[in-house]
């Protein structure tokens, strides 16, 4: 076999990384989770954006707080789409939604910055022509935390909503 015909395997990095509930903790403090894997093309940013907003409404968040959130990932999509290795030929990304009572956490894992000489990591540098940024913005603006880390080979860019309590019954 060419070096051409093999493929070589990412370990992937994992956004949650939490532990499992001990038995004292009440259910409903439990978090509930979802992972997806598409093909990084046109349609994936449209997918992940409804699967966002499809897992969160079983849970009934506040409207803002869905809208944030398809908004926020729609924005990591993109971004993992046009400078990761994730929007080329054969590119993959993985969602991972976790919602819980008091916090939604969505992160986008691509397969890493693309450079023309086919390196690869957290120092390299996007295209130059200054029409990028922006997504960086809106998704600070609409979210409580947000952040990126590096793995060998996957970058991982993440952002947390905090949700609102409910309003007293009868109010």
């Amino acid at each position: 076999m060419s070096d051409s015909q093999r493929l070589q395997e990412y370990a992937a990095a994992d956004p949650f990384d939490a532990p499992d509930l001990e038995a004292s903790e009440p259910a409903e403090d439990a978090t509930d989770h979802t992972v997806w894997s598409c093909v990084g093309n046109l349609t994936a940013v449209r997918s992940i954006r409804a699967r966002v907003r499809e897992f969160l409404e079983r849970s009934r968040p506040p409207h803002a707080t869905l809208d944030d959130a398809e908004l926020a990932a729609s924005e990591l999509a993109t971004n993992a789409l046009l400078h990761s290795r994730s929007g080329q030929v054969g590119g993959v990304m993985t969602l991972f939604i976790r919602s819980g009572r008091e916090r939604v956490r969505v992160a986008v894992a691509d397969q890493g910055e693309k450079r023309s000489d086919g390196a690869s990591g957290p120092d390299s540098l996007r295209e130059g022509n200054g029409d990028y940024g922006r997504g960086k913005l809106i998704i600070e603006s609409c979210t409580t935390r947000s952040g990126e880390y590096w793995t060998d080979s996957t970058h991982v860019a993440w952002f947390e909503i905090d949700v609102p309590p409910p309003p007293p019954e009868g109010s």
